[in-house]
């Protein structure tokens, strides 16, 4: 994908001027790339509010006592992440080391609790960003890379149904979760590398948007905790 240039910092805005200069942007794209302001509705309530079956997540007791380990890691955090790229930034960097464990393990039960962790924070990840980022960011950077990690979301969503569905001894379920590596990875290159940025240069409020991820990520956790006791 071609590198895109970081959008440049533009000056606070009414609600009616920025909605003006959105509605005027989208109109000069050429084609069948144009999109109106009467579709945002639907692209912010797709696959919202879900919780933990955003990615039709079956909550065993295991994941249950993993999410409850993860909330109260949360609570007991003495320095939160600043703001909502730094805390977007932490969990790939969590997910990542699970992911190198994962292709370390030699046992078949490991590798399956492990997996479904993955899952899991997969999981979270991906429902507070389109709950939360992915509304906010369409108005204010390059549509394409939120559009794109829409896409990618979708795709990972059919990995980790597919993980979820098999038993660790299945044939190729060592390979589904390498291959749901690279593509997160993949995903994740193109996040830090592009939209992040043009975050930065955006007028969106990122630390109050990161207590609002950070929010949303523990109330997913607590839902997730309580769902098998």
């Amino acid at each position: 994908m071609a590198k895109r240039a970081a959008t440049k910092s533009k000056p606070r805005a009414s609600k009616a001027r920025k909605a003006s200069r959105s509605s005027t942007a989208r109109r000069s794209k050429a084609g069948s790339r144009r999109i109106s302001t009467t579709r945002k509705p639907a692209r912010k309530t797709t696959g919202r509010r879900a919780g933990s079956r955003s990615f039709g997540m079956s909550i065993t007791p295991a994941l249950a006592r993993f999410a409850r380990q993860m909330g109260a890691a949360i609570e007991e955090m003495t320095a939160p992440p600043s703001d909502a790229i730094a805390l977007l930034k932490q969990d790939n960097r969590e997910v990542e080391a699970m992911f190198k464990e994962f292709e370390e393990l030699d046992s078949k039960a490991e590798k399956g609790k492990l997996a479904a962790k993955i899952c899991l924070m997969l999981t979270v990840h991906a429902t507070i960003e389109e709950e939360l980022l992915y509304p906010q960011a369409h108005d204010e950077i390059e549509e394409d890379l939120v559009d794109e990690a829409i896409v990618e979301h979708g795709s990972a969503r059919q990995l980790i149904a597919e993980i979820e569905a098999m038993n660790p001894g299945d044939h190729l379920f060592d390979a589904k979760v390498k291959v749901l590596g690279e593509y997160i990875r993949h995903h994740v290159k193109e996040e830090e590398g592009e939209m992040f940025p043009q975050l930065r240069s955006s007028d969106i409020d990122l630390e109050a948007l990161g207590e609002q991820l950070m929010e949303r990520k523990t109330r997913l956790l607590e839902q997730m905790s309580a769902a098998k006791r």
